[in-house]
């Protein structure tokens, strides 16, 4: 027997939908990367589309890496000592069976008058009926699961003698829903993971999309679940690897462009404070604060956080000159520089202050222009909208390490971790959003909960997966395939069409610009909307689709943004548009 561990990386990988019936592109493996295309050719401005003018799907990749004391290898098929590689991964979407969002409602726990979606059908097995579960699949091999032989989450494909497969009538309108996508391998036998073609559809003859988030009688076709893999030795051993997690998500749109909070900060920050993960940080509710205190690195902490208010520039309509930083200063040590850096600390919302959005003592702005997880709020016995989190802050672990940044108690160099794939998993939930959760667009605010992970980053998944899925939210057991997606937008088209800018006591905010953005820049330098052609001059927005359905139509057909400038002078344009900005969009 083997005194080694195997595992699963990333620890949570991202998948995204695309229209493209067959091509494909890996996703970014690297923080701010581009796509990764199968050949391991140069990704270019072209290559975010096939041929035919049809969005590429993104593809998940995971690896395997064996852990030996200090010791991290990746293991492959063309390593010493492996027979076989079998992966296994169950997709599921779960989002016609949960209950409604509502914002930040049921982070602590659904009230028992929360409604459901699609509330109408009461009964377990109606109920069960609302989920799109095609069964497990396995694969294993160099180059398996192509067009000779393709493994698909299909309808026709559901494993003989699985009870709990079920997919929506065929019947739906404007689109069907046939499949939750497919699985390959590569040349060595990593894992790739492709999602769904980004098809949503309703049972009414006459679809309608009124709401953001819950539309009864919806389906689409994202989705989520756990992936597997048992690794066969040469001498005959059969080894489990630590299970990961893969994310079937809307696509994202500027792939060059980070968050000001990431995805990998939310996590990061449940890990430290909840986890104990990080004691050298953060240790029974202390802060290792001050000049013994942690150390954050200018370039791995800090810097990264400037860069990304910058390269908002590129996707909203704001001035360069607020977001441009001198970082020669900013990674200055000398303690004549603490005033310098307070100055930029006391202009950033600090935790608890989720709806303050003018500095009492400055006067200033506070940042993040971004709107928060309940920004409008709910409605109490008065009528008053009582928002918990009007306004967007960052990570309590984020504004401890500016705090010790501002103090003058920080490193200049880089700090990368060790461990390949630690360094993958945060590099793939660098390039997702970390909020605001309203609901969001890879996952929502269930990624703070601690109680879903069997370590940092590493969703808890149910040993024994049961037949059919169940209804309810066990942590305690794990997840289940379609326990992490079914908190999102149904269909996701709805809410990536509202959630542009919102406008929150008389000023316009931000939502998510780098994954949709707001506007774009041509390659003549002129900046316009994203979507459609022409500002709304009382409101002082653009004007978006005139109604979610047209985002279901012809989210495929918008541009992505890409970086044409040269090492050291960013420039990002719109490519790859096939909607014509001088075409009506109805």
């Amino acid at each position: 027997m083997t005194d080694a561990a195997y595992v699963v990386f990333p620890a949570i990988g991202i998948a995204r939908v695309g229209d493209s019936p067959t091509d494909f592109y890996i996703g970014p493996e690297m923080y701010r990367g581009l796509p990764i295309l199968p050949d391991g050719a140069a990704f270019g401005p072209k290559d975010f589309r096939d041929a035919e003018g049809h969005m590429r799907r993104q593809a998940a990749r995971f690896r395997i890496y064996r852990e030996t004391g200090e010791t991290v290898e990746e293991i492959t098929l063309e390593s010493p000592g492996v027979k076989e590689i079998r992966w296994t991964v169950h997709l599921a979407n779960k989002k016609a069976s949960w209950y409604q969002f509502k914002t930040s409602s049921g982070e602590q726990g659904y009230a028992p008058n929360h409604l459901l979606r699609n509330a109408d059908k009461q009964t377990v097995e109606d109920r069960l009926k609302l989920i799109i579960d095609p069964g497990p699949r396995d694969i294993s091999g160099p180059n398996a699961g192509g067009t000779a032989s393709p493994v698909e989450f299909s309808r026709s494909t559901i494993p003989p003698g699985y009870k709990g497969g079920s997919f929506p009538p065929p019947s739906l309108k404007p689109f069907t829903i046939d499949t939750l996508g497919n699985l390959r391998t590569d040349s060595v036998g990593r894992l790739l993971v492709l999602g769904g073609h980004g098809r949503s559809g309703s049972i009414s003859k006459n679809p309608a999309l009124p709401a953001y988030a819950n539309n009864d009688g919806w389906w689409d076709d994202t989705s989520d679940g756990p992936v597997q893999a048992s690794i066969t030795l040469t001498s005959g051993e059969v080894i489990e690897a630590q299970p990961a997690w893969v994310l079937t998500t809307p696509p994202k749109y500027a792939p060059q462009l980070a968050n000001l909070v990431t995805l990998y900060d939310v996590i990061f920050d449940t890990s430290v404070r909840l986890q104990g993960g990080r004691p050298d940080m953060f240790e029974n509710g202390i802060w290792k604060s001050g000049e013994h205190g942690y150390r954050p690195s200018f370039e791995t902490d800090i810097k990264p956080i400037f860069e990304r208010a910058a390269g908002y520039r590129w996707v909203a309509a704001i001035p360069p000159k607020p977001h441009s930083f001198d970082y020669e200063r900013l990674g200055n040590t000398d303690p004549a520089l603490n005033e310098f850096r307070k100055y930029f600390l006391d202009a950033i919302r600090p935790p608890y202050s989720d709806n303050v959005i003018i500095n009492p003592a400055s006067g200033a702005t506070m940042m993040p222009y971004i709107a928060g997880d309940d920004s409008l709020g709910a409605p109490d016995e008065a009528g008053a909208a009582l928002a918990t989190s009007k306004y967007l802050r960052l990570t309590d672990t984020q504004y401890f390490l500016l705090q010790q940044w501002a103090d003058g108690y920080f490193d200049v160099a880089a700090t990368p971790g060790r461990h390949p794939g630690e360094r993958l998993t945060r590099a793939v939930l660098e390039n997702c959003v970390g909020g605001a959760f309203s609901p969001g667009i890879e996952m929502t605010w269930l990624s703070r909960n601690p109680a879903i992970y069997a370590a940092p980053f590493r969703i808890r998944v149910r040993p024994k997966i049961p037949d059919p899925l169940s209804l309810g939210f066990r942590p305690d057991l794990g997840m289940e395939p379609g326990d992490i997606a079914r908190y999102m937008a149904l269909p996701w088209q709805a809410d990536f069409n509202e959630c542009s800018s919102q406008p929150i006591n008389g000023r316009t905010l931000w939502w998510w610009p780098v994954q949709r953005p707001e506007f774009v820049f041509l390659n003549s330098g002129q900046q316009v909307p994203w979507i459609g052609t022409d500002y709304d001059q009382n409101g002082g927005d653009f004007i978006s689709f005139a109604d979610n359905l047209q985002m279901v139509h012809n989210w495929d057909k918008l541009g992505s943004v890409y970086d044409i400038g040269s090492d050291g002078d960013e420039r990002f344009v719109e490519v790859a548009r096939v909607l014509p900005r001088d075409t009506p969009t109805s």
